[in-house]
């Protein structure tokens, strides 16, 4: 009886402390330079804000690397779930709160140096293939904007792959994601420029609004006092 006692008691106790939960729940994609793996590490301009904005904001968090329709599928569906670094369009508005500006970046599209592919505007640009990421927002500001030839792929490698292999003639990429691409030494160069968009975090619905709040002014202490600018410019 002693022992039945005695599991009974610790069985009493794992009840009454459950595993905490972390305050935020964060997911993003291997996106260079915007959040990526190096090591056992994600880092990136994107993923460095988001750390030391949960740290400025004394949130515990959890955070999971997988594709982007994953990523954002669970912001969209969970509540304390966050996604990033998410382009802040006017079709995602509504669906999310908002921790901005990570950063505003230049979307672009971008062709294999060297090619007869050259329109000389946007207009020009719809007589083209362009690849882009399934559920990237690249792939809602084209169709938005009327690509009638939009090729979406489950990745942005996989698009590359039929950028190089000539089974597309443009992609959708941002300003910044071109940079690393250059930096790779990857052979492409800019086609036309496509837009303008804030770049942010982008939260549940259902995400506890004084946590939202959190992180906001935690973003916007990291603006005043010149870390956001530093993170940045260790990326350029």
């Amino acid at each position: 009886m002693r022992t039945l006692a005695g599991l009974l008691a610790l069985a009493a106790v794992a009840i009454a402390a459950p595993a905490q939960a972390a305050d935020i729940n964060l997911t993003t994609e291997e996106y260079k330079p915007f959040n990526y793996t190096d090591g056992d590490k994600i880092v990136g301009f994107g993923a460095e804000q988001v750390f030391e904005i949960m740290n400025r904001a004394g949130l515990t968090y959890e955070v999971e690397m997988a594709q982007w329709s994953r990523a954002i599928g669970l912001a969209e569906r969970e509540a304390n779930y966050c996604v990033f670094t998410a382009a802040h369009t006017e079709e995602r508005d509504p669906k999310f709160l908002w921790v901005e500006p990570l950063n505003v970046d230049r979307t672009l599209l971008i062709k294999m140096a060297g090619t007869d592919v050259n329109p000389a505007s946007i207009d020009d640009a719809k007589a083209y293939t362009v690849g882009t990421q399934s559920q990237d927002y690249t792939e809602s500001l084209l169709q938005q904007q009327g690509f009638p030839k939009i090729d979406a792929a489950k990745d942005m490698e996989t698009t590359l792959k039929k950028l190089e292999a000539g089974r597309i003639d443009l992609v959708a990429v941002s300003e910044a994601f071109y940079k690393g691409l250059k930096q790779r030494g990857i052979d492409v160069e800019t086609a036309v420029v496509l837009s303008e968009t804030v770049l942010s975090m982008a939260c549940n619905p259902g995400t506890d609004a004084a946590n939202v709040k959190k992180m906001q002014d935690a973003l916007k202490s990291m603006i005043d006092d010149g870390t956001q600018e530093k993170i940045l410019a260790k990326y350029q």
